[in-house]
């Protein structure tokens, strides 16, 4: 191959890679200019998903739009009892918890700096004040966010009364997507050549094991979690047990790292108002509930279809912080898992494997 060859062939390269980063540029751009109906669309998409292994059993026994009604029915009917037992109790304690923060971050100065524990008073004061610092910074970080809220109330409100209109859209369109799922999914398949179509078959198969186990599971994980911390807490007579128990369990969705977050406000609001001992009782709860967690409830309901290590899950999740932030950290795990997922079916077994097998 002579230079000109060579010349005229990575020019050809540079022009595909240049014509794919504008293609991607446009198509991200033109994504923003209607991410409203982006947000809709991926919502209906994610709540149709989400339901539609009970519309499929429903539908065995009745007609597909008389499922979808009845699922709508349960749903509505489960998430207004909730609603109407927790959540007075649950905007009450918000409430409280708002007014008596200051106060609560006051102590917890007060309490490190003039330490009466052996344990506290070993730690040098120079840590304990570094440790203040974190607080105050987080306190200051906090107050200065609530009063951005604040003054943005009539913002809030027109952010409020645009979500509970997607809240109205998004189970519509689901409806219409389960109603026509067997359709999209023979056109889908349409799209594909006869000889890939048993591997694209296997390959959606794999996704939906990934995917699907891991979305249902963790919500039905975090809703055990919320409820057995909240529980306990209350047996404990710490305060804003609710307010904490459902913070705990919107945060476990996060591996490893969920946890942890979610004993934090516990263990302070129990050192504060009972004492160094009581805050060991409430790490000790937390760690039970943990292993009951990790040891019982994930393996029955998620089990291993996720098929990440620690180590992996960790990775993922460091990275989706970085890429994402919060949402990307909730969506690295089952992202990373598809990954892995696609990369089993498609990449060569290893030498042990085959070996073995």
């Amino acid at each position: 191959m002579g230079a000109d060859d060579r010349l005229t062939r990575a020019l050809k390269i540079l022009a595909v890679i240049a014509l794919g980063m504008a293609l991607a540029i446009s198509v991200l751009t033109f994504l923003h200019r209607i991410i409203a109906v982006v947000i809709i669309v991926g919502g209906a998409v994610f709540f149709a998903y989400l339901i539609y292994p009970i519309v499929r059993l429903f539908s065995r026994r009745m007609p597909r739009w008389l499922a979808i009604v009845c699922v709508y029915a349960i749903l509505l009917v489960v998430i207004g009892s909730l609603f109407a037992f927790i959540g007075p109790r649950l905007a009450a304690e918000a409430r409280a918890f708002a007014v008596d923060f200051p106060r609560l971050l006051q102590q917890t100065q007060d309490w490190m700096l003039n330490a009466n524990t052996t344990v506290l008073s070993s730690i040098p004061i120079e840590a304990r004040e570094s440790v203040l610092q974190m607080f105050n910074t987080a306190g200051t970080s906090l107050q200065k966010a609530a009063g951005a809220i604040v003054g943005q109330a009539l913002s809030i409100l027109l952010g409020l009364a645009s979500m509970a209109a997607a809240l109205v859209i998004i189970p519509i369109l689901a409806f219409y997507i389960l109603i026509d799922t067997e359709r999209l999914r023979s056109g889908f398949f349409r799209l594909i050549p006869a000889s890939a179509q048993s591997n694209a078959l296997l390959v959606l198969q794999d996704i939906d094991n990934v995917l699907g186990g891991f979305i249902r599971g963790q919500i039905i994980v975090a809703a055990s979690v919320a409820v057995l911390i909240t529980i306990i807490l209350l047996i404990l007579q710490i305060k804003y047990a609710l307010l904490i128990g459902v913070f705990a369990g919107a945060v476990d969705i996060i591996p490893y790292l969920g946890a942890i977050a979610g004993a934090v406000p516990a263990v302070i609001i129990a050192l504060i108002t009972h004492g160094f001992g009581w805050a060991l009782l409430v790490v000790g709860a937390f760690v039970v509930v943990n292993q009951v967690e990790g040891h019982i409830i994930v393996p029955n309901i998620v089990g291993q279809r996720v098929g990440l290590t620690p180590f992996m899950v960790i990775v993922a999740i460091l990275m989706g912080a970085e890429l994402g932030g919060i949402l990307g950290m909730f969506v690295a795990v089952p992202i990373a898992a598809i990954i892995k997922a696609l990369a089993v079916r498609f990449l060569p077994p290893a030498p042990s494997d085959a070996v073995n097998s």
